[in-house]
């Protein structure tokens, strides 16, 4: 079980590397939590629900922030849970500048689709990036 989730977290960070929203919704519970951390600098922070919660989070992103390297390092499951530690370096579209990040996501699968998409990283720094 740990590998076959960890599997589909390996796959929905390839579709999110293609820019393949259809393929990470078709991974993704229809009521999926997907959290990241509030930060009133942050655009894209908060907690979002369901299909339309993760597309508003994806328009977003997409709107606020250029992902320069997402690169995920290490996979760890347990029960239904997978634990993705990694890097991002990302650019403020607002601002221009770059900040870098360690980042933990803890994703939660049951019965082969994510439910919980919780993410964690340096938002101090993110935040300075999007500060004017």
């Amino acid at each position: 079980m740990n590998e076959q989730n960890i599997q589909i977290v390996q796959t929905v960070y390839l579709s999110f590397s293609k820019r393949d929203i259809p393929a990470i919704l078709a991974m993704l519970s229809p009521d999926v939590e997907w959290s990241e951390p509030s930060n009133p600098l942050n655009p894209a922070g908060g907690t979002r629900r369901g299909h339309s919660g993760f597309l508003e989070w994806a328009q977003i992103g997409n709107q606020s922030e250029d992902i320069l390297i997402l690169e995920p390092r290490q996979f760890l499951a347990q029960d239904n849970t997978v634990a993705v530690v990694g890097y991002m370096k990302c650019r403020a579209k607002s601002t221009g500048k770059v900040y870098e990040s360690d980042f933990v996501h803890l994703v939660t699968i049951k019965n082969g689709q994510i439910t919980r998409f919780q993410e964690f990283f340096d938002t101090y720094i993110a935040g300075e990036a999007f500060k004017r």
